[in-house]
């Protein structure tokens, strides 16, 4: 019996197209499941979520889940961070009205998972006077605080939107100055500015109450009041005060030397037993004083009791809060006020 080559031939052929068309088959059905399962679980997402409690120094952030590192941004600039799987760690930011919190991803993508803007009093510190110098007004500095505390301005520095330009005669005068007490136990001031002048000796901010009175200020290492080993050539060097009742100022705690022309962040603390210098953020000197001060003008960049001793340069931003500020606390502080 003959065998027919056409049909051998075709076998083959026909079979090898089946096969195909099964893998076809099985890879469509592998596919599909593989997009279920995706649309099922989706891509990993960065996530971060916090809680807010409101403190003397500003809000507390404190993580309730973070799946990825993040920057917390103040005002765009980067105050704290938080690694993945940080929940229920806490950083303390120091708020004010209008400030904007921002958490970003420190990946690739830089994502932003949180935009807060600040604008409710119990989301900021206890905050007596804040003022940003960020108007254009000629004649009203305005404290930020809520407070009331605005100031008069005499003479004519310059508002540029950022600072107030000090051309050593003019000032602010805060006459009556709004506080919740008359003494108090514990109280941080911080100032950012530049001095044009190293010569001389220069008042930055002063509040006086009868015969208490603390003071940050500037005095010339060329006018022998200075320690020597604080001092550099045609240099000047910060001051913190506190006095009462009438005290010669035996209270007051220097600095290190600096040239004109530098930006700095001034941070003077008292605890009721003492007080603390910062410079730019790291603790300059301490020095131990007890007691309560009595508050009342407030007046900067000019002497209180004097007509003298007047600012010479720009100031940036003040606050003045009514608690003590630990090392952390100061540096975060400094950080938002750079």
């Amino acid at each position: 019996m003959g065998i027919d080559s056409t049909d051998r031939g075709a076998t083959p052929v026909v079979g090898n197209v089946l096969l195909v068309a099964v893998v076809i088959v099985i890879a469509i059905v592998l596919v599909t499941l593989s997009f279920s399962f995706l649309d099922n679980t989706g891509a990993p997402t960065a996530e971060a979520s916090f809680q807010y409690e409101q403190t003397p120094v500003g809000l507390r952030m404190t993580a309730t889940a973070i799946s990825t590192d993040v920057a917390v941004q103040l005002n765009g600039r980067s105050v704290a961070t938080f690694e993945g799987g940080d929940a229920g760690r806490s950083v303390i930011v120091p708020t004010a009205p209008g400030d904007q919190i921002t958490v970003v991803s420190r990946d690739r993508e830089k994502s932003v998972l949180v935009d807060k803007t600040i604008d409710d009093r119990d989301e900021v510190g206890d905050f007596i006077a804040y003022y940003p110098f960020e108007d254009e007004n000629e004649t009203v500095l305005f404290d930020r605080s809520g407070n009331g505390n605005d100031g008069t301005i005499t003479g004519d520095p310059v508002p540029n939107g950022e600072s107030l330009a000090f051309d050593g005669d003019d000032y602010v005068s805060v006459t009556d100055f709004n506080t919740p007490v008359d003494r108090v136990s514990e109280f941080t001031v911080a100032v950012t500015y530049r001095t044009d002048d190293a010569d001389r000796k220069q008042e930055l901010i002063e509040h006086k109450s009868d015969d208490d009175n603390w003071l940050l200020e500037l005095k010339p290492c060329s006018n022998g009041q200075v320690p020597s080993d604080r001092c550099e050539d045609n240099g000047y060097v910060p001051v913190f005060s506190v006095d009462q009742a009438g005290g010669t100022q035996d209270e007051q705690i220097f600095g290190n030397g600096e040239q004109a022309d530098t930006r700095q962040t001034l941070v003077g603390t008292f605890n009721g037993s003492g007080h603390t210098l910062y410079v730019d953020g790291e603790r300059a000197r301490s020095g131990t004083y007890e007691g309560n001060i009595s508050m009342g003008e407030l007046n900067i960049g000019r002497d209180v009791e004097f007509d003298g001793d007047y600012f010479d340069g720009e100031i940036y931003e003040i606050r003045l809060y009514y608690t003590a500020f630990d090392d952390q606390q100061v540096r975060v502080l400094t950080e938002a006020m750079r």
